[in-house]
């Protein structure tokens, strides 16, 4: 299984950094949980959420307003 370092430390005599994700073992991905060391990757696929930008899967949604002069008839 993958897991994301949290903190920077030495596993198996190299040194990660924060945010390197790693394949390991589960009997050492479990020490190194207890320690607060690593945290298991969602590996689920991304969602691109992005509306009415290029690359988007959406347009954007139009609001429209009412006209004035329906606005002012109503107020009298």
């Amino acid at each position: 299984m993958k897991y994301e370092v949290v903190k920077k430390c030495v596993i198996k005599g190299d040194v990660h950094d924060v945010g390197v994700v790693l394949e390991l073992d589960q009997s050492l991905a479990n020490k190194m949980m207890g320690i607060g060391r690593v945290a298991p990757v969602d590996e689920s696929k991304t969602v691109n959420r992005a509306v009415g930008v290029e690359g988007g899967e959406e347009k954007p949604k139009r609001r429209t307003r009412k006209p004035k002069v329906e606005a002012e008839q109503e107020a009298e």
